[in-house]
């Protein structure tokens, strides 16, 4: 007999584990921006504005992720495999760091910033399960049905272990995310837009429990985070352009939590819609969809929705009379500008990054809005709502009055669906809300004849709007989670 150990069980030269990467505190401090390069939500955008109801194809579109726009998806989607696998890889760097840390003893005057760094990994970390479930959980509102897979260690290949319940996940992630909120605090740590903070924390900490409807819990954070952040009073054009634009200073208290992109890292956000720039030269890939142009376009003429000039780029070209336009691809071409690329960072790279908008001060207004909705305050949820629209508005707008809970969905998911267009958010709120307002994903027609697919509309019931299913790559390497695909697929 042969043994192979001599090439099999070899340290490679160069390897560096996790012992010999972080031996002192400035290593960790360091680490942690090796977990936020993999934080960002480009492949949410990219899944949840092609597969809803966010975008139509393009004039350049040359047959990017066709299949999923058409609705396909299964475990061999590549968008299912990727939403997992990047969401475990924060995991994964995040739980290598920590494990480090255990071995090392801050040195005099390092304890703080020991302590924020170990409060940031774990932050990080709640962040990626709290995507993964929103994602993959079977059903929010059951604890005791399927989560996704704890690991809170550094995981190797032979790491085989079950889908854990819905409720183990929500508890795992507000655990974690006490534990960081009291490192950050016993670290003094000061808010900073592009770094986790205690405000990210809250924030966090009430999208969760909005998911969940703990409506104590995402109502209190949510409005702990207020105390701090305010939207504008009313709407204002060229500041909401140039916060989009990431001028330095511009959207005063929109950003809670912002990962900063640079030339050389972070993604080009840009080009999930266009091929070289935000404009009719620059390739349209995607489009803005019909529907979403029409309700902005008629908010614009009756209220100056300032959202409308800063989504669609000036070279748009659009048709009067899209319906019986022979070929609407060509004469009625709606292009996205909501990221118009950054010209500071210069080039073409430069032109096709923005910084990745992660938790912002209008999302807390959602929920505490939809929170409202669940306990009969339908005034409450209007006027949250009115502080949504005033902000994008020049005109004041008209209050609603909404006289059930499915009125009131209805309103807040159309909200939703214009402020955070193309934010990566559409699929989660069809999923959470979709049901209670009888919605489902709502193409316009013109948009159906650009594709060839017999699906067009598609209602919030289906399997596919539900959750994503669980990779066939997890089940080809994870004997554990065997029997344990989310029904349907």
């Amino acid at each position: 007999m042969y043994s192979c150990e001599d090439a099999t069980d070899i340290i490679q030269p160069g390897e560096l584990g996790e012992s010999a990467a972080f031996v002192n505190t400035n290593d960790l401090v360091i680490g942690n921006f090796g977990i936020y390069s993999l934080v960002n939500s480009n492949t949410s955008i990219a899944f949840t504005s092609r597969f809803t109801d966010e975008v139509s194809i393009g004039s350049s579109h040359g047959g990017q992720d066709i299949a999923i726009h058409q609705g396909i998806l299964n475990e061999n989607s590549g968008y299912a495999e990727a939403l997992w696998a990047n969401n475990y890889r924060v995991i994964f760097r995040a739980n290598s760091l920590l494990a480090a840390a255990e071995n090392i003893v801050p040195e005099e005057g390092e304890q703080e910033a020991y302590d924020e760094a170990i409060g940031t990994a774990i932050a990080l970390r709640a962040y990626a399960y709290s995507q993964l479930l929103a994602y993959y959980g079977e059903d929010l509102l059951d604890d005791s049905s399927l989560g996704v897979i704890l690991i809170d260690f550094p995981a190797n290949a032979s790491t085989s272990l079950p889908r854990s319940t819905v409720g183990e996940t929500f508890e795992f992630i507000f655990d974690d995310l006490e534990t960081a909120e009291n490192l950050l605090i016993s670290a003094n740590t000061e808010f900073n837009e592009f770094l986790v903070s205690r405000s990210f924390i809250q924030a966090l900490r009430a999208r969760v429990a909005n998911y969940r409807g703990d409506n104590s819990l995402a109502s209190s954070n949510a409005n702990a985070v207020l105390a701090n952040f305010t939207l504008p009073t009313e709407g204002d054009e060229e500041e909401l352009s140039e916060f989009y634009g990431d001028v330095p200073g511009a959207g005063g208290d929109e950003a809670i939590f912002t990962l900063e992109v640079t030339l050389n890292s972070g993604p080009a956000l840009v080009s999930l819609f266009n091929t070289n720039a935000s404009d009719l030269d620059g390739g349209p890939i995607f489009e803005m969809s019909r529907d979403v142009f029409n309700i902005l376009q008629s908010n614009f003429e009756s209220n100056g929705d300032v959202r409308r000039n800063v989504y669609v780029d000036p070279s748009s070209e659009i048709s009067a009379t899209p319906m019986d336009d022979v070929n609407p691809r060509d004469s009625d071409q709606i292009v996205i500008d909501k990221y118009p690329g950054n010209p500071i960072l210069g080039g073409l790279a430069g032109g096709l990054r923005n910084n990745n908008k992660i938790i912002r001060t209008a999302e807390m207004h959602f929920i505490l809005a939809e929170v409202a909705a669940r306990t009969a305050g339908f005034t409450e949820a209007a006027r949250q709502i009115d502080l949504v629209r005033n902000a994008r508005y020049t005109t004041p707008v008209v209050t609603p009055a909404y006289t059930s809970a499915s009125e009131a969905f209805t309103d807040i998911l159309l909200e939703r669906r214009l402020e955070l267009f193309v934010e990566g958010h559409r699929y989660i709120d069809v999923r959470r809300l979709g049901a209670l307002a009888g919605i489902g994903y709502d193409r316009n027609p013109v948009d159906c004849t650009l594709y060839q697919s017999p699906l067009c509309d598609r209602p919030a019931t289906d399997t596919e709007t539900q959750y994503l299913p669980i990779p066939l790559a997890e089940f080809t390497g994870n004997p554990a989670i065997s029997g344990q695909q989310n029904p349907g697929y």
